[in-house]
C-alpha cells in the first residue's frame, strides 16, 4: 500500500519541481534581459550604479560589461582636442570666404560663397553641441574613475605641508610626526614668515585634496593633524594647478597657519 501511495504522488513532486525550475529560470532570464536592455539604453546611468555597487565586470545575457573609463575618457579628450582643432580650421576658412565675397562682382558666385558661411556657421554650432556633450561625458567618467579606484594606505598618499608664521623646526617636527604615521612626504614643503604668507596660501588651516576619491583621506589627515597641532582643520578641494595629474587623486596638501 505505503509502495502504491509513493508511486501516485512521485509524478506530482516531481512536475511541481520541474515547474519551480522552470520558474525561477525564466525569471533569471527576465531579470538578466532587462539588466541587458538597461546597459543598452542607458549605458552611462547603469555604469555608476555598477561602478557604486563594486563591480568591475560581468556578463549579462551575453553582452560583456568592463567599465573601461580610463580608455574610454582619453579617447574623448583625444577626440574633444581633434574638434576643437577642426572649428579653428573652420573658423579661418569662414573668415576666408567672407573676405572673398567682398572682392567678388559676380552675383552668383557670390550667392555661392554666401551659402558656403551659412553651412559653416551651422557646422560650427553643430561642433559647439558635440563638444559640450562630450566635455559632460568626461567630467561623468571622470567621476566614475574616481569611484572606481581602489582603496589606498597612508603610505600611498603624497603630503606637502606648507606653514605661515611657524617656525621651520616646528614644520619639520610635524613631518616627522606625518612619516611616523605612516605617510609619505611630498618635496613641496615649506616655511614662510607671518609677514610673507602668499597670496594664494589658504586663510585657514586647511587640507587640500585633488580628486573625489581622495576626500576621506583628506578627513582623516585633518583630524590627524587637529591631535598634533591643537587647531581645527577645514577640508577643501584643490583647483590641482601644479599637481602632477596622474596623482591627484593621491596627493594632500596641507597648509597651517599660527593658531
Amino acid at each position: 500500500m505505503g509502495t502504491d501511495e509513493k508511486g501516485t504522488h512521485n509524478p506530482w513532486i516531481t512536475m511541481a519541481i520541474s515547474i519551480g525550475k522552470d520558474l525561477v529560470s525564466l525569471l533569471r532570464d527576465g531579470a538578466l534581459f532587462v539588466l541587458a536592455i538597461l546597459l543598452v539604453a542607458f549605458p552611462a546611468q547603469f555604469n555608476s550604479i555598477l561602478v557604486d555597487a563594486g563591480f568591475k565586470e560581468g556578463n549579462l545575457a551575453g553582452f560583456k560589461w568592463q567599465p573601461s573609463l580610463v580608455t574610454s575618457t582619453q579617447d574623448l579628450k583625444e577626440a574633444q582636442a581633434k574638434i576643437a582643432e577642426l572649428q579653428k580650421v573652420n573658423n579661418e576658412q569662414a573668415i576666408a570666404l567672407t573676405e572673398a565675397r567682398a572682392q567678388l562682382t559676380d552675383p552668383a558666385l557670390k550667392q555661392r560663397i554666401a551659402q558656403l558661411e551659412e553651412n559653416s556657421s551651422a557646422l560650427q554650432e553643430s561642433t559647439e553641441l558635440v563638444q559640450n556633450s562630450v566635455s559632460q561625458t568626461i567630467k561623468a567618467n571622470l567621476t566614475l574613475i574616481d569611484k572606481a579606484q581602489p582603496s589606498r594606505k597612508k603610505a600611498d598618499y603624497l603630503v606637502g605641508l606648507q606653514t605661515v608664521g611657524i617656525p621651520d623646526t616646528e614644520r619639520i617636527s610635524i613631518n616627522t610626526k606625518l612619516s611616523s604615521e605612516g605617510y609619505s612626504l611630498d618635496d613641496v614643503t615649506w616655511s614662510y614668515a607671518a609677514k610673507d604668507r602668499p597670496s594664494w596660501f589658504a586663510t585657514r588651516s586647511t587640507v587640500f585634496y585633488y580628486s573625489a576619491s581622495a576626500l576621506p583621506a583628506a578627513q582623516e589627515l585633518a583630524n590627524f593633524m587637529k591631535t598634533v597641532t591643537k587647531q581645527e582643520f577645514a577640508v577643501q578641494r584643490g583647483a590641482g594647478l601644479g599637481v602632477n595629474p596622474s596623482l591627484r587623486n593621491a596627493t594632500l596638501y596641507v597648509h597651517l597657519l599660527k593658531g
